[in-house]
């Protein structure tokens, strides 16, 4: 099994590559985490594998609770690695994951940047050069998952991870603030926005989105697919919005 978490499709788009090429299933986080799931059965010889986009030199608050409360039936001790997928680099992100279960591998991948509060999507040639080497950096993750190797295979972590981790992770945790959201005036109440939220925390009034919760996950999925570029966060105004064009949405 391969969990994922996305908002724009780059961690579903590694882990439909991985699932394919070994013959396993994924499993959105996010449904998991909305169903109330949280026990895994494993099959014999099952390994147990996590794509997880990095956030702040750290991981979504929606991982980090779904990792804590998961459990795992299995009669045999799997094969676990953990992908972290980032836009520039992890930091000590693997902390995390390592702290909530035993891997025996940690790979990590630079995919696409979306975080449009800071900077402005790429434009699709740069988008396509970025994931096109992503795709052969997922081939050597397979051959390495295929092999069960061990170790840490992470070539952007980054200058002084552990610090950027350190300074910049207790920022995401305290902040996450819905209050930065807001929608323009080509809204048309759809929706969508609603619908495709982890957190559930957006609700439709007067035929317009409001944030009900004081924080969410900030994966900017709201932004990013919405039907109409209506929707904008902090000072996002202007600087696109990005799908992963390899998976199918």
């Amino acid at each position: 099994m391969i969990f994922y978490f996305t908002a724009t499709g780059n961690s579903r788009f590694i882990a439909e590559r991985i699932a394919a090429a070994t013959s396993d299933k994924t499993a959105n986080i996010a449904d998991r985490v909305s169903g109330g799931l949280y026990t895994l059965e494993l099959d014999e010889d099952e390994s147990l594998g996590f794509v997880i986009p990095v956030y702040y030199y750290g991981i979504p608050m929606i991982v980090s609770d779904f990792l804590g409360k998961l459990e795992i039936s299995s009669g045999h001790s799997p094969y676990t690695y953990a992908i972290l997928n980032c836009g520039s680099t992890t930091g000590k992100a693997a902390r995390f994951v390592q702290r909530a279960l035993k891997t025996d591998a940690v790979f990590g991948i630079k995919t696409v940047d979306n975080y449009v509060p800071l900077s402005k999507v790429a434009g699709e040639a740069e988008i396509n050069e970025r994931l096109a080497k992503a795709e052969n950096e997922i081939s050597g993750f397979i051959a390495k998952i295929n092999d069960k190797a061990t170790g840490t295979y992470n070539p952007v972590s980054g200058f002084l991870p552990g610090m950027l981790t350190s300074l910049f992770y207790p920022m995401y945790k305290r902040g996450r603030k819905t209050k930065k959201f807001s929608c323009n005036a080509k809204c048309t109440g759809c929706g969508t926005c609603k619908e495709i939220c982890p957190r559930q925390a957006i609700d439709i009034a007067e035929g317009k989105p409001v944030w009900t919760i004081p924080q969410c996950e900030v994966c900017l999925a709201c932004l990013h697919r919405c039907p109409d570029s209506a929707i904008e966060y902090g000072k996002s105004a202007g600087r696109g919005q990005y799908l992963n064009p390899r998976i199918e949405w």
